[in-house]
């Protein structure tokens, strides 16, 4: 199941890239999206930096059958490899998302693009839930969840935006 969300900010694309690999940004985006636990780690690479986010979820307001592969609690490591800029200063970043002990992942890329006077940030990823004959009515009810926390990613966004633009 395809997912794609995308914002704006009024930040550079150098400035949002900064918060991507900064620890207190990726523990923000994890307190934000409701982790009972968290731990963050950003490790540089040739060409940009690898961030690597674990976090132990709830299982939230998900279906039953959901509930039933995944149980109460998911633990969740999301991984971005971030690419080298390019000379706008765009970035894109390739996204790996697994469910420890479970047949469901998210893969596709994350970016950071110039856009107007600031930056356009998204996801564009493959939900996939390997589990014959439900597996795809397993990836649209979960794929509800997956959004919120992507959303919460984007509301931290913004609040980092919008300390930077007061100054703060």
């Amino acid at each position: 199941m395809k997912i794609e969300l995308s914002w704006s900010l009024k930040s550079t694309p150098e400035q949002v890239y900064e918060d991507a690999i900064d620890t207190d940004y990726q523990d923000d985006k994890c307190r934000a999206a409701g982790a009972l636990e968290f731990s963050s780690r950003v490790e540089p690479t040739a060409e940009g930096h690898k961030v690597v986010v674990q976090r132990l979820m709830p299982s939230g307001s998900v279906p039953e059958l959901v509930k039933k592969v995944v149980g109460d609690k998911v633990d969740v490591t999301e991984t971005i490899d971030w690419g080298p800029a390019q000379a706008d200063g765009s970035r894109t970043g390739q996204l790996d998302v697994a469910m420890k002990g479970q047949p469901i992942t998210m893969k596709g890329i994350t970016y950071i693009r110039p856009e107007g006077g600031g930056t356009r940030v998204g996801v564009e990823a493959d939900l996939k839930a390997k589990i014959p004959v439900v597996g795809g009515k397993i990836e649209k009810l979960g794929s509800p969840e997956i959004i919120k926390a992507i959303e919460a990613e984007e509301r931290t966004a913004h609040e980092w935006d919008d300390r930077r633009q007061a100054g703060g």
